[in-house]
């Protein structure tokens, strides 16, 4: 997953920096990114996105500090090992997590002009498997 092809939405409601979090979350889970491999420098990601680079080095603090990353002194930014399964949720954790991918959808389905009826009704087509 090649970073140019990242969309920022500046209009979103959505931090900048956690949407770089977002991409780089949908690239490990994806598997275009794997253990080992190295992110494109902060200054490298800051000139390609158009940003500042204390954004793109927000991202990535807060990324090591959910142990999807690991920063090397000198050398860069490299996807961790994979850390154990995590734990599952409690309800409330559930609940709260829900809550924010419900709030990143509708405010990403609005700076599209995407009815949300039109994310309910593909919602409902999709297979379950709770």
């Amino acid at each position: 997953m090649d970073p140019a092809s990242w969309r920022l939405e500046f209009h979103s409601g959505i931090p900048v920096y956690k949407q770089i979090m977002h991409h780089v979350q949908a690239a490990i889970a994806s598997g275009a990114w794997k253990e080992g491999d190295q992110l494109p420098t902060i200054r490298a990601l800051h000139e390609q996105l158009g940003i500042n680079p204390n954004t793109v080095a927000r991202a990535y603090r807060d990324l090591e500090a959910l142990g999807l990353i690991e920063g090397h002194r000198g050398s860069g930014s490299f996807i961790a090992p994979a850390a154990k399964p995590a734990s599952p949720l409690s309800p409330q954790a559930r609940q709260a997590k829900a809550g924010e991918l419900v709030d990143r959808l509708v405010a990403e389905a609005r700076s599209h002009q995407i009815p949300l009826q039109a994310i309910i009704d593909r919602l409902r087509h999709e297979p379950h498997s709770s």
